[in-house]
């Protein structure tokens, strides 16, 4: 084994894109024929000399987790194998549950700020301050890469929620809500679930519909099991539910997905509001659909969590946490 403790400056290039990074010490172990190399960003990699791909990651500062989602992004069943961070970072953290082992997401151009996941756990979605979303997949040869991006957003991407329901087509619509007020609906039928059929370059998706839904930004979103229903929840304290309608798209005869999205036809979806719930005394930062029951968790910077019936969108519990230091960020069901 051979090291040396001088800096250097090199590019990394992987999968998840080159990035220009001061290496302090490295080492070389002849044995396994890997460089360990440690970044001035805490990260320590591992880098085969014969594939030239990285073996290993190990994240040593994660900063301030804004969101997480758990995937089985190579799965076959929900096994929750990695868990992806968003950490006030423009970089997307994604570790290995079982051996911690980490890779570096690069493609928004500033901090993300959201994340969702498909209902098979294979597709992960990410929102961010660049005011796009990108929809991101992993293959067994070239690892995490961005699959589709939706643009049109005017701020900032506070919360995004992909459809629930697992089918053929399980990502087959998302939402995205921004600083600007707006929810937007995208239509994802036009994406093959069949990673050899990833598009080589992002596909632009189509916005269906846009609706201006609060006063002030939209912080939580989420789709009900069946698909049938959106929750937002606001910094104007308010919890809004709308009914959804969606027709997914349908491949033309003979032709092929292309980078905007053509190839398909027919995709329409719409929203219309059928309940407010009113009760929260600040902003409202999560909201969640119960998996079983009729009802719809929130919590929000007033420290307390609230169960609302969906019947008639009545608050039916409160609970105020008592060891909560500040607002509670994120609910789960």
């Amino acid at each position: 084994m051979s090291d040396t403790s001088r800096p250097v400056l090199c590019w990394r290039a992987d999968t998840e894109g080159a990035r220009l990074s001061s290496v302090y010490p490295y080492r070389y172990s002849r044995e396994s024929r890997q460089i360990v190399s440690v970044h001035h960003d805490q990260n320590i990699i591992f880098t085969s000399l014969e594939t030239k791909r990285i073996t290993r990651q190990i994240i040593g500062f994660n900063d301030e987790i804004i969101d997480s989602v758990y995937l089985s992004p190579l799965a076959t069943d929900r096994t929750d194998s990695h868990i992806a961070l968003a950490t006030n970072s423009s970089l997307i953290r994604v570790y290995d549950v079982a051996t911690m082992d980490a890779r570096l997401i690069s493609g928004h151009s500033d901090i993300v700020l959201c994340l969702d996941v498909s209902a098979d756990g294979r597709w992960l979605v990410s929102g961010s301050k660049d005011n796009t979303v990108r929809v991101w997949a992993k293959d067994a040869t070239s690892g995490w890469r961005c699959i589709a991006i939706a643009e049109g957003h005017a701020e900032s991407i506070g919360a995004v929620a992909m459809a629930r329901k697992t089918s053929l087509h399980q990502g087959k619509f998302m939402f995205s809500a921004s600083q600007d007020k707006t929810v937007k609906m995208w239509d994802l039928s036009v994406l093959s679930t069949d990673p050899a059929e990833y598009p080589r370059e992002p596909i632009k998706l189509k916005s269906l519909t846009t609706m201006k839904i609060h006063e002030k930004d939209i912080n939580g979103l989420d789709v009900s099991p069946n698909d049938g229903y959106l929750v937002s929840g606001s910094q104007d304290k308010s919890i809004k539910v709308f009914s959804i309608d969606f027709t997914e798209s349908k491949r033309k005869s003979g032709s092929a997905a292309t980078s905007n999205g053509g190839g398909f036809s027919g995709a329409s979806g719409a929203i219309r509001l059928i309940g407010t719930c009113q009760g929260h005394r600040r902003g409202v930062w999560a909201v969640k659909f119960s998996p079983t029951d009729k009802v719809i968790a929130s919590c929000g910077g007033d420290k307390v969590a609230r169960i609302w019936s969906l019947d008639d969108f009545t608050c039916v519990k409160a609970s105020r946490f008592a060891a909560f230091c500040g607002s509670s960020l994120r609910a789960s069901s």
